[in-house]
C-alpha cells in the first residue's frame, strides 16, 4: 500500500469514528481528504451524509453526485444506492419551507442563497431507467438487496414496464444470498399466483424462510395464512406467534391485531398491559380502529379499573379525526362527569358535531342543550330543529320534546293542536311519556266532554305499564286534582306506588296523607317512607323525620334522634332545620347544650328567611 492509500484509509477511518461519535462535520472534512486521495468508501459515506441530512443540508443532488463518483468506479453498494435514490428522488423540501416563510418577503436573495447551496439544483426527479441501470450493475456483481430491488421494480411495474419473468428472474438470484424482501416476494407471487402458477404451499415456504429472516410483511402472512388454514394448517398458536413478531416489529396493523389476541387470549397469551403498550403504539401513528379499541378498553377496564380521563383523551383525538361514534362518546363522558368533572361547553361541542354527521342520540342531546342553555347559548329554534332531526331519525323521546315546544309556548304561540298531534304520535307507539303528558293535556285543557276521562284512561294505561310519573299524577287526580272527584284510598295506592318507584313527590304527599289520618298505623307507614328516603340524603325528609321524632308521631319520640335528623338536614342547607336544631342546642333537648351555635343557627336561619321573603 502507497503513502497515499495509507494516508487516506487514515482519514477515512478518522471520519467513522467522528461519525460514530455523532461529530458529522468532522466526519465530513475527513473523508472529504480521503476522497481527494482516491478513496472510493469517503465518497459513498459523503453520499450518505447528504441523503440523511447529518451535518449538511439534506440534498438529493449532492448525494446522487456523490454516489456517482464511486459508482462509476464500479463500487457495487454506491451502484445499488444511486439506484435506489432515482426510484426516490427527492427535494429539499426545508429550504422550500424557509423561502415561503421567513424569507417569503426576500425572494430574490432567498433564490440567490439556494444557488449557492445547491450549485447543481435542489430537486432529483425520479427516473427509473436510470435507477434500473445502475441497479442491475449492482445486482449483476451480486448485490442480493439490489436484485430484489430489481424484482420490486419489475413485479409492479415503477416507471417501467412490467415484466414478470425479469421480477422472477431477480428474486431468484437474491434468495440465494437469504434476500428476506425477496423471499418474502416470492411468497407473493406464489402465493397469489403473479406471473407463475398459484401454489399457496410454496408461497407459504417462502414466506416463512421470509418470517425467519425478520420481514414483517412476511410475518403478517403467515400469520393470516396460518389462521385461514390456506397453504398451512390452521394453527392459531403459532399463527398469533407471528402476528406478535410482525407487531415487535412495527407493523400497525399487527399491533392492532396483537393487541387483541391478547386481550382475549385466543392466539396469543392474555396480557392486557403488552395489548395496552401495542394498542398505544399503534394509536400514536393514527391508526384509528387502535384509537377507538385504547378508548373502548380504558372505558370497559377489565382487569384494571376503568379510566374514563384516559379513554376521554383517546375519543377526543378519534373525534378531532371526524369518527362520529367517538364524537358521541366524548360529548356523553364530558356531559355525565364520568371523567371526574363536567364540562358542558366540551359536552356540546361534541354532541353537535356528531349531530351534523348525522348521530340521531347526539340530535337529541344538543337539542337538549340549546334548550337549556347548557354548554351553548340558549336557542329555542335551534332546540326545536334539532329535536325534530331526532324524530325524523328514530329517537322517538324527541316526540314529547317537541309537543312540549308547543304546550308551553315559550318565545312562540302555543299551539295545543299541534302538540296534541305530537303526543298522539307517541301514543299510538305505546310510549308511556306521551301518555302521562298527553293525559296532562286533557285534564289540564279540556276541550271535549269526555277529556278527562280520556287523561285519566291514559294515567291509568302508562302508571300500570310501570311509568312512575303517571302514578304519581294518578295519586294526584284521585287526591282532587283537575276538579275530580276525591277517592282517597285509590290516591294513597297510586302515591305508594309512585313512592315505591322512588318519585320524591309523591311519597311527600303520601307522607302527609298518611300523617293527616290520625291513625297511628298510616303515621307509621310515614316514618317508614320518611327514613327511606332521608337514608338517601334528602334534606327535606330528614328534616320531617326529625319532627316525627321530635313528637313522637309515628315513631318513638327520641330527642336524640330528632338532633341527628335535623344536623344532617342543616348540613344540606335545610332552613328550618337549621331553626329547629338551634332551638334544641339552647335548650340542651337531646344533645348537651351549646347556647352559642344553637344561637348562630337560630340568626342564619332568620337571616335566609328574610332573605328569601325579600
Amino acid at each position: 500500500m502507497s503513502a497515499m492509500q495509507k494516508l487516506g484509509a487514515r482519514f477515512l477511518r478518522a471520519g467513522l469514528d467522528a461519525y460514530a461519535n455523532g461529530h458529522y462535520a468532522k466526519a465530513m472534512r475527513s473523508w472529504l481528504f480521503a476522497s481527494r486521495l482516491g478513496v472510493q468508501d469517503a465518497d459513498l459515506y459523503i453520499g450518505e451524509l447528504y441523503e440523511r441530512r447529518e451535518g449538511v443540508f439534506i440534498s438529493p443532488v449532492d448525494a446522487a453526485a456523490w454516489y456517482r463518483r464511486a459508482a462509476l468506479q464500479g463500487h457495487v453498494e454506491a451502484q445499488f444506492r444511486l439506484g435506489r435514490l432515482y426510484l426516490r428522488g427527492g427535494r429539499h423540501y426545508e429550504f422550500d419551507r424557509w423561502r415561503q416563510g421567513p424569507a417569503k418577503d426576500h425572494l430574490e436573495f432567498a433564490d440567490f442563497v439556494a444557488s449557492a447551496f445547491f450549485p447543481d439544483g435542489q430537486e432529483l426527479a425520479v427516473d427509473a431507467p436510470t435507477a434500473v441501470d445502475w441497479l442491475t450493475r449492482a445486482a449483476e456483481a451480486e448485490h442480493p438487496v439490489a436484485a430484489a430491488l430489481l424484482g420490486v421494480v419489475f413485479l409492479e411495474g415503477k416507471g417501467v414496464e412490467q415484466d414478470l419473468p425479469a421480477a422472477l428472474r431477480w428474486f431468484t438470484q437474491a434468495v440465494q444470498r437469504q434476500e428476506p424482501t425477496a423471499q418474502f416476494s416470492l411468497g407473493e407471487m406464489y402465493y397469489r399466483g403473479i406471473g407463475v402458477e398459484l401454489n399457496h404451499a410454496l408461497g407459504a415456504d417462502w414466506y416463512e424462510k421470509a418470517a425467519g429472516n425478520g420481514h414483517s410483511g412476511a410475518q403478517l402472512a403467515m400469520a393470516h395464512l396460518l389462521s385461514t388454514g390456506q397453504g398451512r394448517p390452521a394453527n392459531p398458536e403459532l399463527s398469533g406467534k407471528f402476528m406478535g413478531q410482525a407487531a415487535e416489529g412495527g407493523v400497525t396493523y399487527a399491533l392492532h391485531a396483537a393487541a387483541l389476541l391478547h386481550l382475549t387470549g385466543q392466539g396469543l397469551p392474555k396480557n392486557t398491559s403488552r395489548a395496552e403498550t401495542y394498542l398505544r403504539r399503534a394509536a400514536k401513528s393514527g391508526h384509528m380502529p387502535s384509537i377507538m379499541t385504547l378508548a373502548e378498553l380504558y372505558s370497559r377496564g377489565g382487569d384494571f379499573p376503568p379510566d374514563f380521563r384516559e379513554a376521554f383523551e383517546w375519543y377526543k383525538v378519534a373525534a378531532e379525526k371526524g369518527d362520529v361514534q367517538a364524537q358521541f362518546v366524548a360529548g356523553r363522558l364530558a356531559a355525565t362527569g364520568a371523567i371526574g368533572y363536567v364540562n358542558l361547553d366540551e359536552a356540546a361541542r361534541w354532541f353537535l358535531a356528531a349531530a351534523q354527521q348525522g348521530h340521531p342520540t347526539a340530535a337529541f342531546n344538543i337539542a337538549a342543550f340549546y334548550a337549556s342553555g347548557d354548554g351553548v347559548a340558549r336557542d329555542l329554534d335551534a332546540a326545536l330543529r334539532w329535536y325534530l332531526v331526532a324524530s325524523e331519525q328514530g329517537v322517538k323521546e324527541a316526540e314529547v320534546k317537541i309537543a312540549e315546544f308547543y304546550l308551553v309556548g315559550e318565545d312562540g304561540p302555543r299551539d295545543y293542536d299541534v302538540a296534541h298531534a305530537w303526543l298522539a304520535k307517541a301514543v299510538a307507539r305505546d310510549d308511556n311519556q306521551a301518555k302521562t303528558r298527553l293525559s296532562l293535556l286533557y285534564l289540564e285543557h279540556p276541550r271535549k266532554a269526555g277529556d278527562a276521562a280520556r287523561g285519566e284512561a291514559l294515567l291509568l294505561d302508562a302508571a300500570k305499564c310501570g311509568s312512575v310519573a303517571a302514578a304519581a299524577h294518578l295519586g294526584q287526580l284521585y287526591a282532587g286534582a283537575y276538579k275530580a272527584i276525591p277517592r282517597p284510598g285509590e290516591a294513597l295506592r297510586w302515591r305508594r306506588t309512585a313512592a315505591e318507584g322512588g318519585h320524591l313527590g309523591a311519597l311527600f304527599a303520601l307522607t302527609a296523607s298518611l300523617l293527616e289520618s290520625g291513625d297511628p298505623a298510616q303515621a307509621k307507614e310515614a316514618a317508614h317512607w320518611l327514613e327511606r328516603a332521608a337514608a338517601q340524603g334528602h334534606a327535606g325528609s330528614q328534616f320531617d323525620l326529625g319532627v316525627l321524632y321530635c313528637t313522637g308521631k309515628g315513631v318513638e319520640k327520641d330527642l336524640a334522634q330528632a338532633v341527628g335528623w335535623y344536623e344532617k338536614a342543616a348540613q344540606e342547607g335545610h332552613v328550618m332545620a337549621k331553626h329547629n336544631l338551634g332551638v334544641m342546642l339552647i335548650n340542651g333537648m337531646g344533645v348537651e347544650a351549646d347556647p352559642a351555635r344553637g344561637g348562630r343557627l337560630v340568626q342564619e336561619a332568620g337571616a335566609i328567611r328574610e332573605a328569601q321573603a325579600g
